[in-house]
């Protein structure tokens, strides 16, 4: 039996992975040929492929033997974490001894460290010089990439150190995903305002031509029906994925055969995945009054009706009209009309709006 060539689950780099910009490529070939220091955030609705692109980005550069590339975790260890493995990646005497020792804390060259507690940031600055300088000597860069950035203490501590390590010329890059109002967070934080000079790699929808090819040759179908399972998709990496594994499982079941028949059985489980692991999420973390004004835009109303229903004036209706596209839950239209991207978003918010289905939300 075939291997499901198909990935779901969120994070995974998939085996049939579209870049066909090469946009990965392309940031790869950034980083290995700038002669300073940068920071990138990857951003986009959540299922559009943020992680997998980084993860990409990381994979690729991992083959070249002058980076180093560090995972960090975004919880309290953040900071402790990152001195850890950059001590390690350096080889300096500071290292060594407490990989010989086992030492939890340790003097060098008058500043102290203890690796179970995090620092003050002027130390914790000066340790990572020290470590950098013996990383840049050997004609080495370091990679850094932190999944699902948020504007919390461990982060905002990273991107100081990561500051003085920049004005000082240290060969390090920082790849950051994260949805984009957290991002927006981030960047507006007193003292972070450089981040703004970041630059953002922001997730586009897949190009229909690319998916509808990879449907016809993964099952052997007419361009119609891939066609069919490509205007299913939108464009959302999520959704390609999982309703290509879907396919595939029902496929198998059957001589190896895919028909339009069995995409319809497949429909319904795929809207409710799209529901349960994405929009969900997606909505209960909106603000009320965003929540109200993606349903307000049901049934492609313009502007001026939509303030009339929120109850509020057009110009207050069109700041949250700004952040439903910012969001990328939104593409603006003529008219003062705006239009879902999201594969079905407009079944998931009518079922908000449905006291009998599973995803009402009781909003008036």
């Amino acid at each position: 039996m075939a291997k499901n060539p198909f990935n779901p689950t969120f994070g995974d780099v998939p085996k049939i992975y579209l870049d066909t910009d090469e946009r990965a490529a392309k940031l790869v070939t950034t980083i290995k040929e700038s002669d300073f220091a940068r920071s990138f955030f990857i951003t986009g609705v959540r299922g559009s492929g943020k992680t997998s692109f980084m993860t990409q980005v990381e994979h690729e550069l991992n083959k070249d033997k002058n980076c180093f590339c560090i995972d960090l975790v975004n919880d309290e260890s953040l900071l402790n974490s990152f001195i850890d493995q950059l001590g390690k990646i350096s080889k300096t005497k500071l290292q060594q001894l407490v990989e010989e020792l086992g030492l939890k804390s340790i003097n060098f060259k008058d500043l102290s460290f203890n690796f179970n507690k995090v620092q003050d940031g002027n130390k914790t600055a000066e340790v990572a010089k020290k470590m950098m300088e013996n990383v840049q000597k050997n004609n080495h860069y370091v990679l850094v990439v932190i999944d699902e950035v948020d504007n919390s203490q461990p982060i905002r501590s990273f991107a100081q150190i990561f500051n003085e390590l920049k004005r000082h010329g240290f060969p390090i890059f920082v790849l950051m995903t994260g949805l984009p109002d957290l991002i927006m967070d981030v960047q507006n934080e007193n003292k972070l305002t450089f981040l703004f000079r970041s630059e953002k790699e922001v997730m586009t929808p897949l190009q229909n031509s690319n998916m509808a090819l990879a449907y016809e040759r993964v099952f052997h179908c007419n361009m119609a029906l891939a066609q069919k399972m490509t205007q299913m998709v939108k464009g959302y990496s999520y959704g390609f994925q999982l309703l290509g594994y879907l396919a595939f499982g029902e496929m198998e079941k059957e001589n190896g055969q895919f028909s339009l028949e069995k995409l319809s059985s497949v429909t319904d489980i795929y809207k409710m995945r799209l529901f349960d692991n994405a929009y969900n999420k997606i909505f209960s973390d909106l603000s009320e009054m965003d929540q109200k004004y993606l349903i307000a835009v049901l049934g492609n109303k313009r502007l001026k009706e939509v303030a009339q229903q929120l109850d509020v004036t057009p110009s207050y209706a069109s700041q949250y009209r700004r952040r439903a596209v910012a969001r990328h839950l939104v593409r603006p239209g003529s008219y003062g009309h705006v239009q879902y991207i999201l594969p079905f978003f407009n079944e998931f918010i009518r079922a908000t709006q449905d006291p009998d289905s599973i995803y009402f939300y009781g909003l008036e």
